[in-house]
C-alpha cells in the first residue's frame, strides 16, 4: 500500500496489486485553505494508477462542507472522470446533508458508482466487479 497523504481531513493511498485507491474524508473542512495539497495529492494517486482502476470512498466521518469545499471535490470528481476510472464504490456519511452533497458529487464522475454499507463488503464488490471483467 503506499500512502499518498494521511492527515486529520482525509486519507489517500494506492493498492498496486488490486490497482486501487482508497479515500477517507474525516472531519468538517471549513475552507479549502484547511486541505492546500488535496488536489496535488489526488493527482499524485491518480499517478500511480493503471487504466481500469477502482476507488473505495469512505465518507462516514464527513461532515457537511461548504460551497467552496464542494467545489474542491468537485474538481476532483472532474478528475475522476478525466482518468481510466472503472468503479467508485462509496461508504455513505452518518451526516444527511453530506449524503446529498457526496451523490451530487460522485454522479460527475460519470462510472458505475455503487453505494455500500461498510468497507468490507465495498472491497469484495469491488473485487468481484474487477474479476468479472477478467
Amino acid at each position: 500500500m503506499i500512502a499518498v497523504s494521511n492527515n486529520e481531513f482525509y486519507e489517500l493511498s494506492y493498492d498496486r496489486k488490486k490497482n486501487r485507491v482508497y479515500m477517507k474524508i474525516n472531519n468538517y473542512w471549513k475552507s479549502p485553505e484547511v486541505v492546500p495539497a488535496y488536489l496535488s495529492d489526488w493527482d499524485k494517486v491518480i499517478g500511480l494508477t493503471k487504466p481500469g482502476f477502482t476507488l473505495l470512498a469512505d465518507f462516514r466521518n464527513m461532515l457537511t462542507h461548504p460551497t467552496s469545499v464542494k467545489q474542491l471535490h468537485e474538481k476532483v470528481a472532474n478528475r475522476l472522470a478525466e482518468s481510466k476510472i472503472s468503479y467508485v464504490a462509496e461508504v455513505s456519511p452518518i451526516d444527511r446533508i453530506a449524503v446529498l452533497q457526496v451523490s451530487g458529487v460522485l454522479r460527475q464522475i460519470g462510472q458505475g458508482n455503487i453505494k455500500v454499507a461498510d468497507i468490507v463488503l465495498g472491497e469484495n464488490i469491488l473485487d468481484q466487479l474487477i474479476n468479472a471483467e477478467l
